[in-house]
């Protein structure tokens, strides 16, 4: 079993119940980093400059924006040491491939469960119809929760 840096750890912390429970379950399976849950508006709009999101944080609300202090959206990348998730190598990105198909399969068990209330969507498949080639922009490390199954 796998554990979360201190750093993943509070990252989590500002996330939903539902992205927790999902997250702790990846760990026992699979070696990963939590990057971002909540942002503050000054964080997204960097990242909205940077080209890196496409919700400004003040127009457009990203999932990890909120009043009450609590993600909807979380990004992650499979860990694994010496080597780099955003290396732009085809190979490096079917790693966040992996990774995420890892969590829809949690994600769908733990919502047919009732362990979890929402459904989950993906940054490297926005419409969630398995088909990778028809978004215009990629965010491999993101999911979020949806509408309440």
């Amino acid at each position: 079993m796998y554990a979360l840096s201190r750093r993943s750890l509070k990252e989590l912390s500002t996330c939903h119940k539902d992205i927790q429970i999902i997250l702790y379950e990846l760990i026992k399976i699979y070696d990963f980093s939590i990057l971002d849950g909540l942002r503050t508006t000054e964080r997204q709009q960097a990242l909205y400059r940077q080209g890196r999101s496409t919700k400004d944080g003040i127009k457009f609300l990203s999932k990890h924006q909120s009043c009450d202090n609590i993600s909807m959206a979380v990004d992650i990348i499979p860990y694994k040491k010496g080597t780099n998730a955003f290396s732009g190598k085809e190979k490096d990105d079917r790693r966040f491939y992996m990774m995420m198909g890892m969590v829809k399969a949690i994600s769908e068990r733990l919502l047919a469960e009732k362990t979890i209330s929402h459904k989950v969507r993906f940054g490297l498949d926005w419409d969630g119809d398995y088909i990778f080639t028809d978004q215009n922009f990629d965010d491999l490390p993101h999911m979020e929760l949806i509408e309440p199954a």
